[in-house]
């Protein structure tokens, strides 16, 4: 008896296979893991693709990693390149309408220095952190970091500039020495010929910004060679190596209240054009100069007793009166302008009004202009408004519906009319003829200082054929006769009681030959000839005279 096999089929899948499934169904899983929980591709729109690398170059915020590149490739009109990266999905709230993309690469520049980390890892693409607006995949980045960090508090301004040179992102705003600002952009607007720049003041420093806050140029080192003498203007020791910006109030003014965010403000040239800029009405009077306007400039002050109360506007304008500086006898028109602001008066129509009504009075009587030198170094001109003692009364007269002050020549100018004056009697006098006595008077000098070194030189042989030792002789032997005499009297000579009889027995003898001298003096022949004359008839006295009672 033999047994059967039973055959059975089996069905069953090996439990070999659960390894391989097992594996896909988890490649799977991370597949779509991955493709649901990636981010979103974006195109960044840059200049070049120096320093960019495809799946090296990462996309970080904050120096945090969210992305990296993934594409590069050129625009179609060849003007830049187009970067196509990966953003993690945690990231993609931050792909906004007012999100920015840069290039982080070192940087080395007069303003700053950035980006030498990168010297080794590497350069990377920076995103700002900023989830507000709509969502945007496609960018362009930046030309070079934003000068403030998003986020950093302070306050955003428009500034315009229309000076020959115009500021760098990065250039510095400061405030008494300290750095409180940068500008962060700059763009030039075609039509009206001014450079917008977008600056930012950090905190606290912004809340120095007020409504009458004024911003000036402080680049380098400034010469003016003014009217008053040479200033120099210098800012901080980054200003000298690049462009910046000051500010502050003018001197006298309210601060006013605070701005709002992107509020615009004018850069003026220096601080006096700033200080200047918050006089808004101003009066316009005309002078017209017959001498040299060489000194004078547009910007120079206009000063009343010494203060001063307005500026030169403009010399020589066009069309304000007829004829051109070719003409004989042509005035050469400047224009002034008198505020009322600098005259302690509020900058408004009434105040306006009154300087007007006090100027056509004064020039009615005896206002007048003069120009004058206000530094010997400089020669700079500046005008002058005096009260002139010598004036006559006028009526105001008018260019251009302008009053125009009347003008008297400065002290220079006098003295260059009086020394022409002097050239002329000079040249008018017979120079010819003076000349020819005046060779006649040397002449004559010559000849007699011939004549005196003549007469020395006779003097000299004279006094050589002295005999000096002769001469000696003959005062020693004087000397021993005196001395002898002196010793004479000295010893027992004549005493005094003698010499004084001898000297009475003088005046004696005198005394009697007295009328012998009187005769002779009388009759100088009266010793040769004998003497008949009769004697002298003396007077008798007249009868009567001395009768005794």
């Amino acid at each position: 008896m033999t047994d059967e096999a039973k055959i059975k089929s089996t069905t069953h899948v090996s439990k070999v296979w659960l390894i391989p499934i097992i594996a896909i169904i988890t490649g799977g899983w991370m597949v779509w893991y991955q493709w649901k929980n990636q981010g979103p591709l974006i195109t960044i729109e840059l200049k070049s693709a120096s320093g960019i690398e495809i799946n090296k170059t990462p996309v970080k915020v904050r120096d945090l990693e969210v992305g990296q590149v993934k594409k590069i490739e050129l625009k179609p009109d060849l003007d830049g390149v187009l970067v196509t990266a990966r953003i993690d999905a945690s990231a993609e709230r931050l792909l906004t309408e007012n999100t920015d993309f840069w290039v982080v690469a070192p940087r080395i520049s007069f303003s700053e220095v950035s980006g030498l980390n990168t010297l080794l890892s590497g350069s990377y693409i920076a995103m700002s952190a900023d989830d507000s607006g709509r969502s945007k995949f496609d960018f362009v980045a930046l030309e070079r970091p934003p000068a403030t960090p998003p986020g950093t508090p302070g306050l955003h301004l428009t500034l315009k500039s229309n000076d020959k040179f115009a500021y760098k992102p990065g250039d510095p705003i400061i405030y008494k020495g300290f750095k409180v600002g940068e500008f962060e952009e700059a763009e030039f607007n075609i039509e009206e010929r001014v450079v917008y720049y977008s600056a930012f003041i950090q905190a606290p420093y912004h809340k120095l910004i007020t409504q009458n806050t004024r911003f000036w140029n402080v680049s380098g080192v400034k010469l003016h060679l003014k009217s008053s003498g040479v200033k120099v203007e210098t800012g901080s020791l980054e200003t000298l190596l690049a462009n910046g910006v000051t500010f502050g109030i003018p001197k006298g003014a309210s601060s006013g209240g605070q701005v709002d965010e992107n509020a615009s403000f004018i850069i003026f040239s220096d601080d006096a054009a700033a200080s200047n800029a918050r006089y808004k009405l101003y009066a316009s009077y005309v002078l017209l100069i017959d001498e040299t306007v060489r000194g004078l400039t547009e910007g120079a002050p206009v000063e009343y007793r010494g203060i001063e109360v307005g500026e030169v506007a403009q010399i020589n304008p066009a069309n304000l009166i007829d004829g051109n500086i070719l003409d004989q006898n042509y005035p050469i028109p400047v224009l002034i302008r008198i505020y009322p602001g600098k005259v302690r008066e509020q900058d408004t129509q009434e105040s306006l009004q009154a300087v007007k009504d006090t100027m056509h009075e004064w020039i009615g009587k005896d206002l007048r202009a003069t120009l004058r030198m206000g530094n010997v170094l400089t020669g700079g001109l500046y005008v002058d408004l005096q009260h002139d003692i010598n004036a006559s009364p006028l009526t105001v007269k008018t260019i251009s519906d302008i009053e125009v002050i009347p003008t008297v020549s400065n002290e220079f100018t006098q003295l260059t009319q009086k020394a022409d004056a002097i050239l002329d009697k000079l040249n008018n006098l017979p120079l010819e003829t003076m000349i020819v006595e005046v060779t006649n008077v040397i002449d004559d000098i010559k000849a007699a200082s011939n004549r005196v070194e003549q007469a020395s030189s006779d003097f000299d042989t004279l006094m050589g054929d002295i005999d000096a030792k002769a001469l000696n002789k003959n005062l020693n032997e004087m000397l021993i006769n005196v001395s002898a005499l002196l010793e004479n009297y000295t010893e027992g000579g004549l005493s005094k009681g003698e010499i004084q009889e001898t000297v009475d027995t003088m005046q004696e003898t005198l005394r009697n030959i007295q009328p012998l001298l009187l005769q002779l003096n009388q009759k100088p022949n009266g010793l040769i000839f004998s003497d008949n004359s009769e004697e002298d008839i003396q007077p008798k006295a007249g009868k009567g005279m001395f009768n005794e009672n």
